[in-house]
This record gives structure tokens, C-alpha cells and sequence, in this order.
């Protein structure tokens, strides 16, 4: 018998097709400080004792307090809790700032608005490669009734059941879409952007702080207006962004007569080093079949279009 070799990107987007519920769990640190953060790497694992699991990125922030954790709270998201589910995926936030908790089991937050939260006491820890596999006893829980949150091939999405419906026709006639440009442009952004995006998920950062670190990782210090220009996120909320990223030393923000100048770090550049490599890889693989000189004209094309709708 012989097993297919395949590569991380490929073993990647093979688990991306199943389809996953979206959750964010939390617990108290040594301090007994709230500290949350989204997973979809949530299962069962007995009825008898009921027992769950989920796993954590063993380079994440919080790993280490989920780890020693005594207590924890996995918090299950409804459809309409997006903005929740990329709250808590954030590094460098106050991620309970505005959100009004219940305290659960041994004190830990409990989420407003989720459609299930299960109350955890640590049952057993395992080596999981690069992530921590953590058990928990469930010791009380409650449910309503709801549509749950989901996240598929890198895109939130919403379970829900599936009707029985009668076929529908089609016909071959052609479509505005099949010649419109945007169209083009916007369906291989999100196919691009959907596995290399949930790398970056993976890794514990939001696309926005991935942008901007690797804004930074070459230009090394860039005024706020243009890196807004670059990153694609408005000034207000990328100086909110650049200043949690200060606090952990991977950017640095300056006032300065001429305006707010951010600059990278070593730190920076080291946490997303390994990123870089694997955008690379998604570009490599996007332009399959193209040679060098026909990659480089579809580069100059779009950067036209960009100076064209600047």
C-alpha cells in the first residue's frame, strides 16, 4: 500500500472542506485576568463522563494560560456573532472590553448571546505537534435555540438545514458575469485569499495585523495614511490596531510634526517571516502555467487598474 505524498498547504485545504462551528473559549489566567480566543477545533470525546476537547496553537499568547487553566468555558457562536468570533481572534485587544460576561464555573466569563456554553474542569492535556490538545469535563452547560456560526473553506458561514427542493432547470445562455472584469478580479481574491487566510488564522493573527506586518516587514517605517492605503483599513481603526501591536513590540507608533509614522521590529518581521514564506507558496501555485514574463505583465496590468481607480 502506498500513501500519496502531499504537502501542509495541501493537508490545509483538504480540512478547510469540513466545515466546522465557530467558538470562543475562555478562562481566568494565573492573575485571574479573562482570557478568550476564538477556535473552531472544538469535538466531543465521551458521553460517559462527558468530555470535550479543542486545541490551541502552542505559539499562541494565551496558550500558556488555557494550559495551566483549572476552569474553562467553551462558548459556542450563533450565526449573528461574527463580529464576536473576530473580537476574540485578535491578538494585542482588551477582547472583554464592551461585553457584558456571566461569571461560570470557578469564575470564568461566560458569553452573552451564544447558543450553547459549556462549563469545563481540566481533564488531561496531550502533545498535539504544534498544538496543545486540551480535555475539560463538562460540568454544567446551557443551550438555546439558534442557527450556529460556521466556518468553511476559510469563509464564515451558517448551519442550517437542508430542504428537500425540486430540481432546477438551467440553460447555457451566457451570463454578464462571464465577461465582467470585477467579476475575475474579486473571485480569484477570494480563492487566493481563503487558504492563506486561514493560515493566518491558524497563527493567531487577523488578516488586518497581518497586513500590516507585512507592510512593514520591507518598508520598515511607513506614514499611517499610506499604510492605511496599503492595508486597506481606515486610519481610526489601524492606529488602534498598530498601538496593540506595540504592546507586544512587533510595531512602533510615533507622533511626529508631519504626522503618525509606524516602523517595524525584529519582532515584527520574525513573526511573520515564516508567513511570507507561505504567501509565497500561494502565489507560486496561483500563477501555475504562467510563465515568468506573462506573471510579471498581470502585475503591471493590475497596478494599472489600481492607479486607474486610486
Amino acid at each position: 500500500m502506498t500513501t500519496e505524498a502531499f504537502n501542509a498547504r495541501e493537508f490545509r485545504d483538504a480540512l478547510s472542506s469540513f466545515a466546522t462551528g465557530v467558538t470562543v473559549v475562555t478562562c481566568l489566567d494565573a492573575n485571574g485576568e479573562p482570557v478568550g480566543a476564538t477556535a473552531s477545533s472544538f469535538n466531543s470525546v465521551s458521553m460517559d463522563p462527558p468530555l470535550i476537547l479543542w486545541s490551541i496553537t502552542k505559539t499562541a499568547y494565551s496558550a500558556d494560560a488555557f494550559i495551566n487553566a483549572k476552569h474553562f468555558v467553551v462558548n459556542v457562536l450563533g450565526a449573528d456573532q461574527t463580529d464576536i468570533s473576530n473580537k476574540f481572534a485578535r491578538s494585542g485587544t482588551d477582547k472583554f472590553a464592551d461585553v457584558e460576561v456571566e461569571k461560570g464555573i470557578g469564575g470564568v466569563p461566560m458569553l452573552p448571546g451564544t447558543i450553547t456554553c459549556f462549563e469545563c474542569e481540566a481533564w488531561a492535556t496531550y502533545d498535539g505537534g504544534d498544538h496543545e490538545i486540551i480535555v475539560g469535563q463538562v460540568k454544567a452547560m446551557r443551550s438555546t435555540a439558534g442557527s450556529g456560526l460556521v466556518f468553511y473553506r476559510g469563509a464564515y458561514a451558517t448551519a442550517e438545514a437542508i430542504p428537500t427542493l425540486a430540481p432546477v432547470e438551467t440553460n447555457d445562455v451566457s451570463h454578464f458575469i462571464d465577461n465582467y472584469l470585477l467579476y475575475y478580479l474579486t473571485r480569484a481574491t477570494h480563492q487566493m485569499g481563503d487558504e492563506f487566510h486561514q493560515l493566518v488564522a491558524d497563527d493567531g493573527l487577523t488578516t488586518k495585523e497581518w497586513r500590516v506586518l507585512a507592510c512593514l516587514y520591507n518598508e520598515n517605517s511607513m506614514s499611517l495614511a499610506e499604510l492605511a492605503k496599503r492595508t486597506m483599513v481606515d486610519q481610526t481603526t489601524l492606529l488602534e490596531l498598530a498601538l496593540g501591536l506595540q504592546k507586544h513590540d512587533m510595531a512602533r507608533v510615533q507622533q511626529l510634526d508631519s504626522g503618525t509614522k509606524l516602523t517595524g521590529t525584529i519582532a515584527g518581521q520574525q513573526r511573520v517571516v515564516h508567513l511570507i514564506a507561505d504567501c509565497q507558496e500561494a502565489e507560486q501555485s496561483a500563477l501555475e502555467g504562467l510563465d515568468a514574463d506573462a506573471a510579471e505583465t498581470l502585475k503591471t496590468m493590475l497596478q494599472r487598474i489600481i492607479a486607474n481607480t486610486d
